[in-house]
């Protein structure tokens, strides 16, 4: 994922927060001012353990959030992605990804942002080799879809990546997140 894909992500989260996700990063702004104020306390008696404490606090302050969005789509938001074909055109310089969306969770959705990774298809089973190559796809494409998703439904869609001049053989990696 580049800079631009995370950024997209993490507005259209900010944009869509439902009340789970104000109550878990309220729970985690006052776990963190409990930490503090614990280090505070803990500094007349131990100034390494206050540091410790200090440390810790800002460790979790800077990583549950991730983690926090990660589970609460697992639990409230659960959906299945999969790439129903790729086409490269003959005559044009695109690429066509058609993928489908299903809704797992028990409550609809409205929208969805869909990101759409293409990668170079290595053939190989080296994990190692695989990570690597998620990290640095050919193209990027991320799109909104603003369209009714109900319970145990699903959605296709089609994106188009013009201007797509690689040769090799690819492969698409598709994120969704509805909400």
């Amino acid at each position: 994922m580049t800079a631009e894909t995370l950024k997209i992500s993490f507005l259209f989260y900010l944009k869509n927060l439902s009340l789970y996700d104000y109550l878990a990063l309220g729970w985690l702004v006052v776990t963190f001012f409990i930490l503090i104020f614990l280090a505070i306390l803990v500094a007349r008696k131990s100034s390494a353990l206050a540091l410790l404490l200090i440390i810790i606090s800002l460790i979790i302050f800077i990583i549950a959030p991730f983690l926090i969005k990660m589970k609460l789509n697992d639990y409230l938001r659960p959906i299945q992605t999969e790439v129903l074909s790729v086409k490269k055109l003959t005559f044009s310089d695109s690429l066509i990804i058609e993928g489908q969306i299903k809704n797992n969770a028990t409550k609809n959705f409205t929208k969805c942002l869909v990101q759409t990774s293409i990668l170079k298809d290595l053939n190989t089973t080296n994990t190692f080799k695989s990570y690597m190559n998620q990290l640095n796809p050919i193209a990027n494409k991320s799109i909104v879809v603003e369209q009714s998703l109900l319970k145990e439904d699903f959605m296709e869609y089609e994106i188009v990546f013009d201007d797509f001049d690689y040769t090799g053989n690819v492969l698409a990696h598709i994120n969704a997140e509805c909400y």
